[in-house]
């Protein structure tokens, strides 16, 4: 039996998407580490954020964090590249309107906003020419 160029072009691209859609990794890809072994999800951790002298660059986080009555939510960053930057994070007041607490200038800092019984993505405004990471 003789199968096609094209058919088997599509017969490698229906089994490539297959695998990575089990959640095989591509070829040349670091291996995930299983569940349970300390295995960090795409929600926790330190993100790569940058800011441009003169101008707030606001960055998130692309995650939904549920909130509870008299919660707050924890902020941090350090600069890896560059000088010191000015963070403003994002909270939420008493009435759960979107509010942005001053947590001030430096290369690392840390901070806490309230949150409250909200769900939403975590933010930041920075301002100054740094590359850093953040929670």
């Amino acid at each position: 039996m003789r199968i096609s160029r094209t058919c088997a072009l599509g017969a490698v691209t229906a089994l490539s998407f297959a695998a990575l859609a089990m959640g095989a990794a591509p070829a040349g890809a670091a291996a995930a580490a299983p569940a349970g072994a300390g295995a960090k999800g795409i929600c926790s951790g330190w993100k790569n954020a940058g800011g441009l002298q003169g101008k707030w660059t606001t960055v998130d986080d692309g995650c939904s964090h549920f909130g509870a009555t008299g919660m707050k939510m924890a902020y941090g960053w350090k600069v890896f590249k560059g000088g010191s930057v000015c963070v403003k994070v994002k909270g939420f007041n008493a009435v759960g309107k979107k509010t942005w607490y001053d947590a001030g200038c430096g290369k690392t800092g840390s901070v806490e906003a309230p949150w409250g019984n909200v769900a939403a993505k975590k933010e930041m405004r920075i301002k100054g020419g740094a590359l850093l990471r953040w929670n």
